[in-house]
């Protein structure tokens, strides 16, 4: 039996310690994907009357792991050793993360947001 490693990110260590570029990449435009990819699918359950609360806490968080993510993963890259898998590692904490506070806050989240288009309409 394998042993856990931090080396290694689910059995993809060569690629991404050779291109570490390909997890810059990689969290930039995956949650842009899958942004349209839940906003298809958040647009059927709204058609078919099904509750939104877990179809926003995943909007939110993509968007705050695209913005927060993303500006996280350009100091790393230029700050560290540029080790892919550390990057990978990172990223996918910063995602946890976002959903975790998503999930707690999704309510107050979609109240702002409200609270902001009432504001910019006047």
């Amino acid at each position: 039996m394998k042993e856990f490693s931090f080396n290694t990110f689910f059995g993809y260590e060569s690629i991404l310690m050779e291109k570490p570029e390909i997890v810059l990449f990689g969290a930039l435009l995956l949650p842009i994907g899958l942004i349209m990819a839940v906003s298809i699918i958040g647009w059927v359950f709204r058609k078919l009357k099904f509750n939104m609360y877990i179809i926003q806490a995943i909007l939110y968080t993509l968007l705050f792991t695209f913005f927060f993510g993303t500006v996280t993963m350009l100091i790393l890259f230029f700050i560290t050793d540029k080790n892919g898998v550390k990057l990978a590692w990172c990223w996918s904490s910063i995602l946890l993360g976002m959903l975790c506070f998503s999930i707690i806050n999704t309510n107050t989240i979609s109240k702002m947001f409200t609270d902001w288009s009432k504001i910019i309409k006047n």
